[in-house]
């Protein structure tokens, strides 16, 4: 029976008490549920005329398909659970004592590694093609091919809601995180070792990566949500840590005394994102381990409508937090490092005149790692400081610009510095105050507004790019 029918059959009205999860246990029966509020609040004992009434699917009387093994029973628990939202549900406080899950950073770590794999590896592949850097039709055409990672990106920060509204916000992180392997070895397989240079397969590992991005981080806020704000804010800092993993130590790969083939690369990070999605299918588990703690359903077209429906319940509080985003985005795509690029694009950089001078491959590694302990100290610190409104750490990111225009190598690194130190604190306080102000049941959706308007940013910054390189550098 599909997950739509069952949503849409009345329910039964037997009045059954609320369950909760303990820590690590796999329930006996897994059960697909539909809860309809009657009025009364969900702490409401089960006996009383106020409480939710259910209607359970019982997946442990499913014979085809092996469902009976424990794993396959969850991911039909997973991919089926079709809940609908209550009301004034119990939802884990901001200070949860519960145990925290540090193999969430390890799955955000290991999934932007594919992510910087897409746009930081992007020359290898056009080198692959016989593709100049130059203004020619077909280095435009792949300017245009791998522009499909943010365009998609943008569209599938919403869309999701749409294209995967028959999964729960967890089977959605099954499946970006398999589109990011997908796209990891369309690239390895057959661009890299069966030579096919045809532009399709870079559209299409593209497209691939865009989904994958537009999808996996609002679910995966959204799964974490009732674990609690230790979880998510360890979980984030893996954002900076991933990237830095390829744009530093791949080049460090590559090049002397390893020689590791680029080919080797795309490989092995499908096999990191293999393994962090296997990480997160048994070790995050679905629901929050709190006695308490019900999490929230979100799943279903139905659902998202309902909430676009009931903005007024959750819009107000969070309308004008992304904004800041959207200014942080855009720095990062056009200046961290973006311009930086063309600013130091010569062999060496003269980084003190007359007594320090670095391969420009070195000072870019330098660069590069100064901006991830930007990003992990901006991301730590926002959990920590006071609540205030994300565009006062825009102050950083102005600074970061600056520090960058100034064309003086010696504070590049520490441009970089400020950048993501502002881009650390802005996405932990916005994430934080969607997880304190906003209703739980409106989160994936609060969420994926927030991360959809920021994404403005960044598609600006990377079509002003050429723009700003001209102002800045001349033509």
């Amino acid at each position: 029976m599909s997950a739509a029918r069952i949503a849409n059959e009345p329910a039964e009205h037997t009045p059954e008490k609320q369950r909760t999860a303990s820590a690590g246990a796999m329930p006996a029966s897994p059960t697909a549920s539909t809860c309809t509020p009657t009025g009364a609040s969900p702490l409401t004992d089960g006996s009383s005329p106020g409480s939710s009434a259910c209607r359970r699917i019982d997946f442990g009387t499913v014979e085809e398909g092996g469902l009976r093994s424990g794993h396959a029973r969850e991911l039909a628990d997973v991919f089926l659970e079709a809940p609908i939202a209550e009301h004034g549900g119990v939802s884990p406080g901001p200070d949860s004592d519960g145990r925290v899950y540090w193999q969430g950073f390890f799955v955000v770590a290991a999934f932007f590694c594919g992510y910087a794999s897409l746009f930081g590896l992007q020359h290898f592949i056009k080198a692959r093609f016989g593709i100049k850097d130059n203004s020619s039709s077909a280095s435009h055409d792949f300017g245009v091919a791998t522009s499909c990672l943010y365009i998609f990106n943008l569209i599938f920060r919403f869309a999701h809601n749409v294209v995967f509204s028959c999964f729960t916000p967890r089977g959605r992180v099954y499946i970006s995180v398999s589109c990011m392997i997908m796209a990891m070895l369309t690239i390895g397989v057959m661009i890299m070792l069966l030579e096919s240079y045809h532009m399709g397969w870079v559209v299409l590992a593209y497209s691939l990566g865009g989904i994958a991005v537009g999808s996996f981080e609002s679910n995966l806020l959204s799964c974490l949500t009732p674990l609690g704000h230790r979880t998510k804010h360890i979980a984030i800092c893996g954002i900076p840590v991933g990237v830095t993993a390829v744009l530093v130590g791949v080049f460090f790969l590559i090049g002397p005394p390893f020689h590791v083939p680029v080919t080797a690369i795309y490989f092995g990070v499908a096999c990191i994102i293999m393994m962090s999605l296997l990480l997160f299918i048994f070790c995050i588990p679905r629901v929050a381990t709190t006695p308490g703690v019900e999490v929230k359903g979100q799943l279903g077209l139905q659902k998202f409508v309902d909430d676009c429906k009931q903005f007024r319940k959750w819009l107000p509080q969070l309308w004008h937090y992304p904004f800041a985003m959207t200014l942080d985005m855009f720095a990062l795509s056009c200046f961290s490092p973006g311009v930086a690029l063309f600013i130091y694009n010569g062999a060496t950089v003269d980084v003190l005149p007359g007594r320090l001078v670095l391969p420009t491959d070195t000072f870019f590694a330098l660069y590069n790692t100064t901006n991830m302990f930007g990003g992990l100290l901006g991301r730590w610190l926002s959990y920590r400081l006071k609540p205030r409104h994300p565009v006062c750490y825009s102050i950083f990111t102005i600074l970061g610009i600056a520090l960058l225009l100034s064309r003086v190598p010696v504070l590049a690194p520490l441009s970089t510095f400020c950048v993501m130190v502002g881009d650390g604190l802005i996405y932990g306080t916005v994430s934080r105050h969607v997880d304190t102000n906003v209703p739980k049941e409106f989160n994936l959706t609060a969420i994926s507004y927030w991360l959809f308007v920021g994404d403005f940013g960044s598609v600006a910054g990377s079509n002003l790019i050429s723009y700003v390189r001209d102002w800045t550098v001349g033509s």
